[in-house]
């Protein structure tokens, strides 16, 4: 009775072993090992639901969805024309807006319906914007990521705020002779992509093991970075700390090498962009900073500390006076590049935005109404150089 236990036992799992190794040299068959890099997970689903007592002018469940090609949008078809790439930190990210409500996808619906590209398709824009990523992340996404779409048309890249900020917080730690080598470039793959490519541990790239993965994406709570949660409950925590700061700076530091190396990646790109053969449309950062701000407006910011000030009490932060003035200054560098790289197509959206809650619900993240209000502000941009 046991030896036929131990005999239906072995059979069963021979047979249950037989039916993997089938099943995975079936799915190699059909479908070939993907070693893409990603920014996203492929195929990643999740549901914010955005308390509108914190985030004004944004309400409702919010979905948050990446295709299969890697990025949020709908996606590109091989024999499409007119296919442009966003790419930047959370203002492009769109964290709590729904698909449809992004602004680059805003913008993908009025270039449809209002006017086409000089190749008379319709444009299909999607987006890798992610929260916290500067020019020097842009650069490594745009050389890594992009040539895997195949041919596309361009880039669109809204940045600028990130480095800034990444500045400001560092003080004096900052790194102002950065320059990539090789070393530092393979440093910032590993750390920005997703990809079974390097992958050590053997079963994890298993064709099987990948599409359970792909279900599980769409199914599963994400641990979403800076704990981010679906209410955004943490932005009232942020908020009290810039409220409760140790110190208001009014007095910037000595911004001049982080200028110019935010200028040096700005060259980066538009050399990889010219090794490509693709547009590079530069769109500056808009915020809500102003020299005096009210009670309110005031209440809703959180950004602009030194050191660990998101995740710790009792930081100096600088003033919103201080802020707006530094941000002029990188929207000043961009714009005075672009002048020099006439190829370059430049959008000057700081310049007509409004800086107030009917764009922004905190210091630079577009809310429902400014989303749309930046999408025809690009638009109108991309309709005027086509006359």
């Amino acid at each position: 009775m046991l030896k036929a236990f131990f005999q239906i036992t072995l059979l069963f799992a021979f047979s249950l072993l037989l039916s993997a190794v089938t099943a995975e040299y079936l799915l190699r068959l059909c479908y070939p090992q993907n070693d893409n890099l990603y920014v996203w997970q492929p195929n990643l689903h999740h549901t914010f639901r955005p308390d509108s007592s914190i985030f004004c002018g944004v309400g409702g469940e919010k979905n948050f969805s990446i295709n299969s090609q890697g990025f949020r949008g709908e996606e590109f078809e091989n024999n499409s024309n007119g296919k442009y790439l966003c790419l930047g930190g959370s203002t492009t990210e769109c964290l709590y807006l729904d698909d449809k409500e992004t602004w680059f996808h805003q913008l993908s619906i009025i270039s449809r319906s209002e006017h086409r590209d000089e190749t008379n398709h319709q444009l299909s824009i999607g987006s890798i914007g992610k929260s916290g990523c500067t020019t020097r992340e842009n650069f490594i996404q745009l050389k890594y990521f992009v040539p895997q779409l195949g041919k596309i048309n361009g880039v669109i890249l809204m940045v600028g705020l990130n480095d800034l900020m990444k500045r400001l917080s560092q003080d004096w730690l900052f790194d102002g002779n950065f320059k990539f080598t090789p070393e530092l470039e393979n440093k910032f793959v590993n750390e920005i992509f997703l990809s079974t490519k390097n992958e050590t541990v053997w079963w994890r790239r298993l064709q099987l093991f990948q599409l359970v993965q792909k279900f599980l994406h769409r199914t599963e709570k994400v641990e979403w970075e800076n704990v981010q949660d679906d209410k955004g409950e943490i932005y009232k925590t942020w908020r009290e700390h810039r409220q409760h700061a140790s110190l208001i700076i009014d007095s910037l530091p000595d911004l001049t090498s982080a200028l110019n190396e935010y200028e040096r990646n700005l060259q980066l790109i538009y050399d990889e962009t010219q090794k490509q053969k693709i547009k590079l449309v530069l769109i500056n950062q808009a915020t809500s900073y102003k020299d005096s701000m009210n009670e309110l407006e005031n209440n809703l910011l959180w950004m602009g500390g030194i050191g660990e000030f998101q995740q710790e009490k009792n930081h100096a932060y600088y003033s919103t006076g201080a802020l707006n003035q530094a941000m002029g200054m990188y929207n000043e560098r961009m714009k005075n590049f672009c002048a020099t790289h006439p190829q370059i197509k430049f959008i000057d959206l700081a310049s007509q935005l409004p800086k107030d809650t009917s764009v922004f619900y905190d210091d630079c993240h577009f809310n429902e109404s400014g989303a749309r209000k930046v999408a025809k502000i690009i638009s109108k941009s991309f309709s005027d150089s086509s006359k």
